[in-house]
Protein backbone atom coordinates (compact mmCIF):
# COMPACT_ATOMS: atom_id res chain seq x y z
CA UNK A 1 0.00 0.00 0.00
CA UNK A 2 2.64 2.45 1.05
CA UNK A 3 4.25 1.60 -2.60
CA UNK A 4 1.47 2.52 -4.65
CA UNK A 5 0.90 6.09 -2.16
CA UNK A 6 4.74 6.93 -3.15
CA UNK A 7 4.33 5.71 -7.19
CA UNK A 8 0.89 8.15 -7.32
CA UNK A 9 2.76 11.04 -5.27
CA UNK A 10 5.93 10.60 -7.71
CA UNK A 11 3.21 10.48 -10.95
CA UNK A 12 1.59 13.33 -9.54
CA UNK A 13 4.72 15.28 -9.45
CA UNK A 14 5.99 14.22 -12.66
CA UNK A 15 3.14 15.26 -14.36
CA UNK A 16 3.01 19.33 -12.51
CA UNK A 17 6.91 19.37 -13.74
CA UNK A 18 5.96 18.34 -17.55
CA UNK A 19 2.71 21.15 -17.81
CA UNK A 20 5.63 23.97 -15.79
CA UNK A 21 8.04 22.57 -18.49
CA UNK A 22 5.65 23.30 -21.11
CA UNK A 23 4.04 26.61 -19.64
CA UNK A 24 8.03 28.18 -19.34
CA UNK A 25 8.66 27.61 -22.74
CA UNK A 26 6.88 29.95 -25.44
CA UNK A 27 4.97 28.27 -27.94
CA UNK A 28 5.74 28.54 -31.68
CA UNK A 29 4.54 27.40 -34.58
CA UNK A 30 7.19 25.13 -36.16
CA UNK A 31 10.10 26.81 -34.02
CA UNK A 32 9.16 30.30 -36.17
CA UNK A 33 10.44 33.67 -34.04
CA UNK A 34 7.34 35.08 -32.47
CA UNK A 35 6.50 38.84 -33.22
CA UNK A 36 4.18 40.52 -30.33
CA UNK A 37 2.13 43.48 -31.14
CA UNK A 38 0.51 45.42 -28.43
CA UNK A 39 -2.43 47.40 -29.18
CA UNK A 40 -5.49 49.19 -28.50
CA UNK A 41 -8.66 50.57 -30.50
CA UNK A 42 -8.40 54.04 -29.12
CA UNK A 43 -4.54 54.26 -29.65
CA UNK A 44 -3.52 56.62 -32.41
CA UNK A 45 -0.02 54.96 -32.65
CA UNK A 46 -1.22 51.59 -33.23
CA UNK A 47 -4.08 52.95 -35.78
CA UNK A 48 -1.00 54.36 -37.85
CA UNK A 49 1.31 51.28 -37.60
CA UNK A 50 -1.44 48.90 -38.34
CA UNK A 51 -1.42 49.13 -42.23
CA UNK A 52 2.38 48.32 -41.68
CA UNK A 53 1.99 45.71 -39.65
CA UNK A 54 -0.62 43.99 -41.99
CA UNK A 55 1.48 44.08 -44.90
CA UNK A 56 4.12 42.49 -43.14
CA UNK A 57 2.11 39.91 -41.70
CA UNK A 58 1.10 38.88 -45.03
CA UNK A 59 4.44 39.13 -46.34
CA UNK A 60 5.90 37.25 -43.01
CA UNK A 61 3.63 35.14 -42.09
CA UNK A 62 4.90 31.71 -43.23
CA UNK A 63 8.42 32.60 -41.25
CA UNK A 64 6.82 34.25 -38.38
CA UNK A 65 4.68 33.33 -35.73
CA UNK A 66 2.26 37.16 -35.03
CA UNK A 67 0.66 37.47 -31.81
CA UNK A 68 -1.76 40.63 -31.24
CA UNK A 69 -2.26 41.46 -27.56
CA UNK A 70 -5.40 43.87 -27.50
CA UNK A 71 -5.56 45.89 -24.22
CA UNK A 72 -8.44 48.39 -25.16
CA UNK A 73 -10.11 47.57 -22.09
CA UNK A 74 -10.44 44.77 -19.55
CA UNK A 75 -12.39 42.35 -21.63
CA UNK A 76 -9.95 42.42 -24.29
CA UNK A 77 -7.21 42.71 -22.03
CA UNK A 78 -8.56 39.37 -20.09
CA UNK A 79 -7.87 37.95 -23.40
CA UNK A 80 -4.76 39.05 -24.26
CA UNK A 81 -3.42 37.62 -20.78
CA UNK A 82 -4.51 34.60 -21.65
CA UNK A 83 -2.80 34.53 -25.18
CA UNK A 84 0.56 35.78 -24.01
CA UNK A 85 0.46 32.83 -21.25
CA UNK A 86 0.06 30.39 -24.18
CA UNK A 87 2.97 32.27 -26.10
CA UNK A 88 5.36 32.77 -22.60
CA UNK A 89 4.77 36.50 -23.04
CA UNK A 90 3.14 37.09 -19.41
CA UNK A 91 5.86 39.16 -18.30
CA UNK A 92 6.24 40.92 -21.90
CA UNK A 93 2.36 42.22 -21.80
CA UNK A 94 2.73 42.61 -17.84
CA UNK A 95 5.49 45.09 -18.23
CA UNK A 96 4.08 46.95 -21.44
CA UNK A 97 0.36 46.70 -21.24
CA UNK A 98 0.36 50.59 -21.16
CA UNK A 99 2.48 50.79 -23.69
CA UNK A 100 0.47 50.69 -26.62
CA UNK A 101 2.00 50.27 -30.24
CA UNK A 102 5.03 48.09 -28.57
CA UNK A 103 6.44 45.40 -31.45
CA UNK A 104 9.16 43.34 -29.88
CA UNK A 105 10.59 39.76 -31.50
CA UNK A 106 11.15 36.89 -29.76
CA UNK A 107 13.21 34.06 -30.57
CA UNK A 108 12.22 31.77 -27.15
CA UNK A 109 12.56 33.96 -24.31
CA UNK A 110 14.86 36.25 -25.75
CA UNK A 111 13.97 39.46 -27.37
CA UNK A 112 15.55 40.53 -30.09
CA UNK A 113 13.89 43.53 -31.18
CA UNK A 114 11.65 45.87 -29.34
CA UNK A 115 9.92 49.43 -30.38
CA UNK A 116 7.30 51.57 -29.12
CA UNK A 117 5.85 54.04 -31.58
CA UNK A 118 7.94 53.39 -34.32
CA UNK A 119 6.18 53.92 -37.82
CA UNK A 120 9.59 52.81 -40.00
CA UNK A 121 9.25 50.03 -42.21
CA UNK A 122 12.59 49.15 -42.72
CA UNK A 123 13.49 48.65 -38.71
CA UNK A 124 10.87 46.00 -39.04
CA UNK A 125 11.94 44.62 -42.33
CA UNK A 126 15.54 44.60 -40.68
CA UNK A 127 14.40 42.81 -37.49
CA UNK A 128 12.17 40.43 -38.54
CA UNK A 129 14.84 39.42 -41.46
CA UNK A 130 17.21 39.07 -39.05
CA UNK A 131 14.95 36.90 -37.06
CA UNK A 132 13.58 34.65 -39.14
CA UNK A 133 17.75 34.10 -39.92
CA UNK A 134 18.44 32.94 -36.80
CA UNK A 135 15.05 31.30 -35.97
Amino acid sequence: MKTNKIVRRLGTFFALAAIAAMLAVPVTAKGKPVVAIIKAEWCSACQKLEPTMMELMKQYGDRLEFVVLDVSNDEKLAEATKTAKKYGLSKFLHENQKNTSTVAVFSGKKVLFQTAQNFDREAYVKAFDEAVAKG
